[in-house]
């Protein structure tokens, strides 16, 4: 059996079904996908629904991406927000906002029109929210939590220190605020933001967040609400901050930026990808990609972060799976195409590799070894969901 015809057979074992609330798990009304058949990952996460879907699409599955969609408008319509997924215990943070974006690639699959409609004020309900509730004073984003301070306090105590080293020092509630931040994010845990996620405007959330403005001014001029240019001059206002806050001159790279000190992350990622994939990068910036390239390429694709000395799972020399699809995605949109099949060849052999010697997909790699060593702070499960996804993405670069 082959990677391909492993996925194949394997996703349906990922679609679970909860349609009232039980226990901490909250009910949703269309079955949805896990990122995992068995034992790890049984709920409904946002970001994670992004990348899977391209697995669904590829083997023909359109139907169940626009199931997760759905429930996700339906959590959104509920909360004001998605939550990072649909248990109790999530309903103080969300993620990587990917809405609008799998809305579009079921549009884009279907040409549901009606399912726009529907989606489309839901989908500006959720952008309300980081416009709100997750808003800088220089107007662009950032991640952060609803948790209370003793909460904060307590999550950072037994939480982050048990997974990560940290700094004793600091005022335990807002620590913990800014570790529960960069949760939300995804990246958990990394030195992007050196412990201080909740002050910083991240590249890759307001590149998509700007992907959010240019779509919606599109939706807004083909269902006739309107000519879009309000979304237009929104998109165009964010992507001139990003430009002017988040873009490394020096270095020639998009890089995450602490809106309190007024300084750029000394940690490259491989979310600095991002801004390209939401076509935020001007032509003159296109060269970005190639400096990118030359810090963050390794054997066996993206690696996460540049090298650094701390063992973060979200850093050197882990490989995940949305920054291989991000940053193949990103250097096709600027006219890198031989750039993007090196990456996407690089990593469908990894996974052939590692499912040659283990027979099953997995979270996240190691990109020195090749294998499935990664530095963790849970251990590294099996998986299908966003790895399966990418990998049926990048056979067809």
């Amino acid at each position: 059996m082959n990677v391909t015809d492993y996925i194949r057979q394997n996703m349906p074992k990922t679609v679970r079904s909860r349609v009232t609330d039980e226990d901490t798990l909250l009910g949703v009304p269309y079955p949805y996908t896990v990122p995992c058949a068995e034992n790890h990952f049984n709920e409904l996460y946002y970001w994670d629904t992004y990348f899977t879907g391209k697995a669904l699409f590829a083997i023909g599955n359109a139907e169940q991406a626009k199931n997760n969609i759905l429930n996700i408008l339906y959590l959104i319509g509920k909360f004001g927000y998605m939550p990072n997924g649909n248990r109790t215990y999530y309903l103080k943070r969300s993620q990587p906002p990917y809405a609008a974006l799998m809305a579009d690639d079921v549009y884009r699959k279907t040409n549901d029109l009606a399912f726009l409609r529907s989606a489309f004020p839901v989908l500006k309900k959720e952008y309300a929210f980081w416009m709100s509730a997750r808003v800088s004073e220089n107007g662009l984003n950032h991640y952060d939590t609803e948790e209370e301070a003793a909460s904060c306090a307590d999550f950072y105590e037994n939480c982050v220190a048990g997974r990560i080293a940290i700094d004793r020092t600091r005022d335990r509630s807002e620590a913990g605020r800014c570790y529960f931040a960069e949760a939300e994010s995804g990246w958990d845990f990394t030195p992007r933001f050196s412990g201080y996620c909740a002050d910083c405007n991240p590249v890759d959330l307001n590149a998509n967040l700007y992907r959010y403005e240019t779509l919606f001014a599109e939706y807004e001029r083909l269902l006739g609400e309107g000519d879009g240019s309000e979304w237009e001059n929104r998109a165009n206002a964010r992507a001139d901050k990003m430009n002017a806050l988040l873009w490394d001159g020096d270095a020639g790279v998009y890089k995450d930026y602490n809106y309190k000190t007024g300084k750029l992350s000394c940690v490259l990622s491989a979310a600095s990808f991002q801004p390209y994939f939401a076509g935020v990068a001007t032509d003159a910036q296109k060269s970005g990609l190639q400096n990118l390239l030359c810090v963050l390429e390794g054997d066996f694709g993206i690696f996460t972060t540049q090298k650094v000395a701390e063992k973060y799972q979200w850093a050197y020399p882990n490989l995940w799976a949305p920054c291989q699809y991000i940053a193949v995605a990103a250097l096709q949109n600027y006219g890198f195409a031989d750039d993007a099949e090196r990456i996407a060849q690089k990593y469908t052999a990894l996974i052939e590799r590692n499912f040659a010697l283990h027979g099953k997909l997995f979270e996240k790699y190691n990109g020195l070894t090749g294998d499935i060593d990664a530095v963790s702070e849970y251990g590294t499960p099996e998986m299908l969901g966003w790895t399966a996804g990418v990998y049926m993405a990048c056979k067809e670069v």
